[in-house]
């Protein structure tokens, strides 16, 4: 007999044996069949001749064996076909016409065949009408419910939730004292000494002086060691903490997780060119500014949220934090808006996928679509005026552009409008659109994104006149309205699911309990982000994602003592980045030990340190920097990163373009800012190695790098190749460097070619730049 286990268990010759002698037996009259349920042959009527029509027609997209439960239907227990899918119940014991099985295989709603690609056999319907006639008997031994079948069930679902690692209070750890007396100081330390130790494991001595430096100023700053910093580590650790390029440097992790870009992800279609968010650098710029003063981050949560409901004066510098909703992948208040700003702000802050409950039940989490269409009730009550409505955006402090600037503003800004009141009523041919508001969303736009004489604006949000009082939509479906449900904060986290303010949004409240201490989520998350950008691996290998799906943590008492170390300092991120780089840990060498990587190749205890590989971000601003171009400006406008009239700043201030990304950035593991990323993959293909090599970008820092260093006659072979050596990789050259450059450097010379430069970008394409030890 068919069961529900020994068919998964079948190999696929069996299967088909088992189908073609069941297939026969639906030919052939059987002794024995009664007509009723399974205790009088029901069952035996089910194996033999439903079964295999189910198994050859159905199973594929609606059974365990094949994972796969489109439409939320389950055919292989009865359960599955009596509960039906999101569009009903299958199957209505005795009932043909209520059945939408039997609708489906009969073909006559063209909404609702199944099998999608051919009908059935005239025999195979007959048969599949007789079975629910006679009450849609199912097997004797039933699978029954499985976790499988029970995706998507919210009771179930929330059941296992109330036990998961990240939805339970933060642990009160107390790391034991170890036997090692380098990594007693630090709970860091203790506890993954302690970890080391069970797994027969041992840690790495200390890197060297100058690897640390080199490391620390990169994790810190995200640029190389320039000197001048404090000769100690701990003061040098300090020096690098008060640098403006620290903000810059943290503020980069944040805006992929902000999904930050200087565009919509849409072009206009007559004129080719994206839809400009013009003033989206004040978000980036107050981001930088957040890390930089260490703002404790339940304020920069808030702010990011709520700003404009926090009592600040209309000029604030702080309304640009509104950007975190703003800067939105989608240009218009539709609902993919909507779905965004839940998106970006429930991965964001708690690592959690609510968007996924928009068109259902959270199949996986606990979060009804209730509490999805709770929270669209709060976005929803969010006006955000059209990036070209100028005089909706407030103008704020910090941007005082110089005379000159703001005269030659002035002048093209008086040019534009005036094309603008001369294009009056006009349209244009072959679309019928508007030429005025082509040059509105085009040139005028481009003006303020670029010219630094522009008025600065925040990319703000602001409440809408009347909130939103959401209603379900079946299926995700806008004009199929079901129950109405509250604005009110997820049930996992906020059990009374207190309803918002009827005459709030509801943002604030939001925010409130995102940074409230009671919630577990919010700091795990944070500090998890921090230690993955500075260990190179996270302690949650998903980090934006804490729920059910996710990674369990590799280390959770370390998680939870990291958090709460976090919490106590008052959210602060230059604390906990200290606290972290003062470990031993951190402080390991990262040299390959075979005898440990036998026990955990993939170092998940920490026994040595990892080797980083430089972002585009930090290649770029670090040729700049060793060739001696880079310009330290803070703040202002975006601008093109590579060719002509690019700009020489730091990266973070590059111009971003969601719709065509740049493929030097795509290229390098630049993440899409289409949506939220956690964390930044890293792919070695030859583009990486040809950017090294061709690019005029790279090649112009070589000649500037060497132009700088000024060689006169008096400077020898060997003292021209340890300054390049020194300003590339802070370090003179060794014999066996210096005599393979030596010939290289005569071959050049008999063939006519100035070979310096050549040499400097050698250095500048060699591993040891591009990885951080």
């Amino acid at each position: 007999m068919f069961t529900p286990q020994n068919f998964i268990e079948m190999t696929a010759r069996t299967r088909l044996i088992a189908m073609g002698i069941a297939g026969l037996a639906c030919l052939f009259p059987l002794e024995g069949v009664a007509e009723g349920g399974k205790d009088g042959g029901g069952a035996t009527f089910f194996e033999r001749r439903v079964r295999p029509i189910l198994v050859e027609h159905c199973y594929e997209c609606h059974s365990e064996a094949e994972d796969e439960r489109k439409g939320g239907l389950l055919l292989d227990r009865e359960t599955g076909w009596l509960e039906g899918g999101d569009s009903g119940k299958a199957v209505v014991p005795g009932n043909l016409d209520g059945s939408l099985l039997i609708a489906a295989v009969r073909y006559a709603d063209s909404d609702l065949e199944m099998p999608p690609k051919y009908e059935l056999d005239e025999g195979e319907v007959k048969l599949l009408e007789q079975w629910v006639a006679r009450g849609a008997p199912g097997p004797a031994d039933d699978m029954g419910d499985t976790e499988f079948s029970q995706l998507g069930d919210q009771e179930f679902i929330f059941g296992k939730a109330r036990e998961h690692w990240a939805f339970r209070p933060l642990a009160k750890v107390e790391p034991v004292e170890v036997d090692h007396p380098r990594w007693n100081g630090t709970a860091i330390d203790r506890l993954l000494y302690t970890a080391m130790a069970e797994e027969g494991l041992s840690p790495s001595p200390r890197a060297g002086e100058a690897v640390l430096k080199r490391r620390l100023a990169y994790d810190l700053t995200g640029l190389p060691p320039a000197g001048g910093e404090g000769g100690d580590l701990e003061g040098y650790v300090d020096d690098l903490l008060g640098s403006p390029r620290f903000g810059e440097h943290f503020a980069r992790m944040w805006l992929d997780v902000a999904r930050y870009a200087d565009t919509a992800n849409t072009y206009r279609a007559d004129t080719k060119t994206p839809h400009y968010y013009p003033w989206a650098f004040t978000y980036r710029d107050y981001v930088i500014e957040a890390f930089n003063e260490d703002k404790p981050y339940g304020e920069f949560v808030k702010e990011q949220l709520a700003a404009d409901l926090m009592g600040l004066r209309e000029d604030a510098p702080e309304l640009a934090a509104l950007g975190f909703i703003g800067v939105s992948p989608y240009r218009d208040m539709s609902d993919d808006f909507v779905d965004d700003a839940i998106d970006v702000t429930f991965r964001g802050f708690l690592g959690m996928t609510a968007a996924c409950a928009r068109c259902h039940d959270h199949k996986y989490e606990p979060i009804p679509t209730a509490d999805y269409y709770s929270l669209y009730g709060v976005f929803r009550s969010v006006k955000r005026p059209a990036p070209w409505d100028v005089e909706e955006f407030p103008v704020i402090l910090g941007y005082d552009p110089g005379p000159k600037q703001e005269s030659d503003y002035e002048m093209k800004r008086a040019a534009v409008d005036e094309k603008i009141v001369e294009a009056g009523d006009k349209k244009r041919g072959g679309n019928n659109r508007s030429v005025a508001e082509e040059i509105r969303q085009t040139e005028l736009a481009e003006l303020f994104l670029f010219h630094d004489g522009a008025p600065a604006r925040a990319m703000s949000v602001k409440e809408a006149g009347k909130p939103v009082e959401p209603a379900i939509f079946i299926r995700g479906e806008p004009g199929s309205r079901g129950d109405r449900v509250p604005r009110r904060f997820l049930k996992i986290l906020d059990e009374e699911q207190t309803a918002f303010p009827a005459k709030a949004s509801g943002r604030m409240e939001i925010a409130e309990r995102i940074v409230d201490e009671g919630n577990p989520l919010t700091a795990r998350v944070f500090v998890n982000r921090v230690w993955g950008a500075l260990m190179g691996t996270y302690l949650v290998d998903t980090p934006s994602d804490f729920g059910l799906q996710g990674s369990g943590p590799s280390h959770p008492e370390l998680l939870d003592w990291l958090a709460g170390e976090f919490l106590a300092s008052g959210g602060s991120l230059k604390h906990l980045v200290k606290v972290i780089v003062s470990s031993e840990a951190y402080r390991q060498r990262s040299r390959e030990r075979d005898d440990m990587a036998a026990n955990d190749p993939e170092n998940v205890n920490y026994w040595r340190a990892n080797s980083k590989r430089l972002t585009i971000e930090e290649l770029r601003d670090s040729l700049l920097a060793v060739s001696g171009e880079l310009d330290l400006r803070m703040r202002g406008r975006s601008a093109p990163l590579w060719g002509e009239g690019h700009t020489k700043r730091r990266s973070v201030y590059g111009y971003i373009n969601r719709f065509n990304l740049d493929p030097t950035l795509r290229n390098f593991d630049f993440p899409s800012p289409i949506q939220s990323q956690g964390k930044r993959t890293e792919d070695i293909v030859a583009p990486q190695a040809l950017f090294t090599m061709n690019s005029p970008f790279v090649i112009d820092r070589a000649k500037e790098l060497v132009a700088s260093l000024d060689f006169g006659d008096g400077v020898n072979r060997q003292e021209r190749i340890d300054a390049i050596f020194e300003r590339v990789l802070q370090r003179k050259s060794d014999e066996g460097e210096r005599e393979k450059f030596g010939r290289f450097i005569d071959l050049q010379r008999d063939r006519g070619v100035h070979a310096w430069p050549l040499v400097a970008q050698a250095v500048m394409m060699s591993n040891e730049f591009l990885y951080v030890d």
